[in-house]
């Protein structure tokens, strides 16, 4: 009776799980599988810390959120830029002062869209990141994501430069001469023209509604799963559409 009436006290603190419940597979296998163990053998079983002063439930479901946010590998640098849209336009923002409920200009289907921030997480440590620059036209632009974060790009054997034609990489899967897509006015395209590696201490785990976002002018997702194949990576229009999917009942609470 006591484990049955834990193992539901788990599910019920999994389905009352913070934002990064909405990231994917990865944290959520993360999370329900440190509850399970924190809620059947304890606090030092599961091998968490949790916030002082906190025992029983309250220390399992903080302590396990807080061991397993390093699953969450689809981050952006501190200094990006997004376009927020507001009640007089779109302001240029650096991502830092974004907050959850706000919209950010994206593109889905080609089309310009406002997607609503579900989640803007600030975390420090040490963070492999690549740097893309990014030749569209002339101009010129740069976004320092973490070496797992997926990125819309465009299929080697694509017959034309169209959203539709877009896979799934990793940052460290692109390579100079890649095209990715890009979004000013309207959805375009540009050429990897340099890919530099670094280290950083501070990351942002940002998640919109649609699972993409446009952030340095580059067209970039928000899937926070890294190299998920239980995604389509040949799609990225399929990717978001399962990733949504994935989400469908959570995204309805936020």
């Amino acid at each position: 009776m006591a484990l049955a009436f834990r193992n539901t006290l788990a599910l019920v603190m999994l389905w009352l799980l913070p934002p990064q419940s909405v990231a994917g597979p990865g944290y959520l296998a993360c999370y329900y599988g440190c509850l399970g163990v924190c809620f059947t053998a304890g606090v030092a079983a599961a091998g968490i810390c949790p916030p002082a002063g906190l025992s029983g439930a309250a220390a399992c479901t903080s302590g396990c959120a807080a061991a397993c946010t390093p699953t969450l590998l689809a981050c952006f640098s501190e200094d990006t830029r997004v376009q927020v849209l507001n009640g007089t336009g779109v302001a240029v923002v650096p991502l830092s002062a974004v907050a959850p409920g706000q919209r950010l200009w994206s593109f889905y289907q080609s089309k310009p869209l406002a997607v609503k921030v579900l989640e803007n997480q600030r975390l420090q440590g040490n963070f492999s990141f690549v740097e893309l620059v990014v030749v569209s036209g002339d101009q010129r632009f740069s976004l320092a994501i973490t070496e797992s974060h997926n990125m819309p790009r465009l299929r080697r054997s694509a017959p034309e430069l169209r959203e539709a034609h877009l896979e799934v990489a990793t940052a460290e899967e692109l390579r100079v001469g890649d095209i990715v897509a890009t979004g000013v006015s309207r959805l375009g395209f540009g050429v990897v023209s340099e890919l530099r590696r670094m280290q950083k201490s501070v990351k942002h785990v940002l998640t919109t509604e649609t699972g993409s976002v446009v952030a340095n002018n580059i067209l970039s997702s928000t899937i926070c799963d890294g190299r998920d194949d239980i995604y389509n990576r040949s799609s990225w229009l399929v990717t978001l559409n399962q990733w949504q999917a994935l989400h469908e009942e959570r995204l309805k609470q936020m």
